[in-house]
């Protein structure tokens, strides 16, 4: 329906091809170092979001033209990818937090800026005001605070300070457990009461999820994948495609530029031929997940990234039932990057002398 936008989508997937293509060179003991430096992205993309609301809507910290000037978008144009990716990149960091505790020799300050970078993303997917985000974040904060748990009571055992240790010891333990939730409680209670501004909680509690665009359209949506089930309409025709079925009564000011649900879009635009890619896709990437075993998935050992990583990209897949991140292309090349160390591992290479 639309060659020119179908040859500009074609010419997007570079971006994601390209990771596909460095992905594959990397190998899994250069995975810490790497997801190190998505953590520190994150972590910079959320105090840019604080530094864009200090600002105003006018800040010069805002990096795109078209955005939420409103919110705290970080490194992003919209709030919820924003909120999607830092959601996604917790429990990276509870992994290497993890990794970190069942070393022989420990080092504390990484371990302090682990556990200071969950709390602040974690902050930040509700301060951030997207609700798909704040969902993700609970999600993401819930089994990064299990793995991390897990392997810190593991590694409090093998050094000897077992239920049989002095009282002192075991308070101490206990106190090292529920305070990672009672801070954090304490983190968003403070940081919420001293915010005037619309934050993940009061959009939930406040708004009628009725009143938003993207429930309003599906039904429009749905009948152009009535239409276009078969061959599609082509990639990245649908807002010129949506034209053609908008009701008067949804017509405004501003253009609806996505389905808002990424994989019913695929399905619209790619037909059924897009559609059995996908589906064989979605199969390939569990039976790869699956292929090692899942007993003592959540304990994990040094180096397992089977679950943090399976997680992300859950969260990412999820989060594309109500929203596209996965049509950003720092999240496309985030997302291959996680498929292929979960689906592909490379083994370091052996030097022979």
């Amino acid at each position: 329906m639309t060659p020119s936008l179908t040859m500009n989508s074609l010419l997007g997937m570079t971006v994601p091809a390209a990771a596909l293509l460095l992905a594959a060179g990397v190998e899994t003991n250069d995975y810490p170092p790497l997801m190190l430096a998505i953590i520190a992205m994150a972590c910079f993309g959320a105090a840019l979001g604080m530094v864009q609301i200090l600002g105003g809507g006018s800040s010069p910290a805002y990096l795109y033209r078209i955005t939420n000037t409103d919110s705290m978008v970080g490194l992003f144009a919209n709030r919820n990818h924003h909120a999607v990716f830092l959601a996604c990149v917790i429990p990276i960091a509870a992994m290497l937090l993890r990794d970190e505790l069942q070393r022989r020799r420990q080092r504390k300050p990484v371990q302090g800026g682990l556990v200071l970078a969950i709390m602040l993303l974690t902050v930040m997917t509700v301060l951030i005001g997207s609700r798909a985000g704040f969902a993700a974040g609970v999600v993401a904060f819930a089994f990064a605070y299990a793995i991390v748990l897990t392997a810190w009571r593991t590694a409090y055992v093998e050094r000897g300070l077992s239920v049989k240790a002095p009282s002192s010891r075991i308070s101490v333990w206990r106190w090292l457990t529920y305070s990672p939730p009672v801070l954090l409680a304490a983190l968003l209670g403070t940081a919420l009461w001293f915010s005037s501004r619309t934050t993940s909680i009061t959009r939930v509690i406040g708004n009628d999820v009725g009143d938003d665009l993207r429930v309003k359209a599906w039904p429009t949506v749905q009948s152009m994948i009535e239409t276009y089930w078969n061959f599609g309409s082509g990639f990245g025709s649908f807002p010129e495609v949506y034209k053609m079925f908008e009701p008067d009564h949804l017509l405004h000011p501003s253009y609806f530029n996505r389905a808002h649900n990424d994989w019913a879009e695929l399905v619209m635009t790619g037909g059924l031929p897009a559609t059995v890619i996908l589906v064989a896709a979605v199969a390939w990437i569990v039976r790869s997940f699956f292929a090692r075993g899942a007993r003592n998935l959540l304990k994990g050992y040094r180096g397992d990234v089977r679950l943090p990583f399976a997680l992300s990209i859950a969260i990412l897949s999820a989060a594309s039932i109500v929203d596209y991140p996965l049509r950003v292309p720092s999240i496309q090349a985030f997302a291959v990057m996680l498929i292929v160390f979960l689906c592909c591992p490379r083994a370091p290479r052996v030097e022979r002398n």
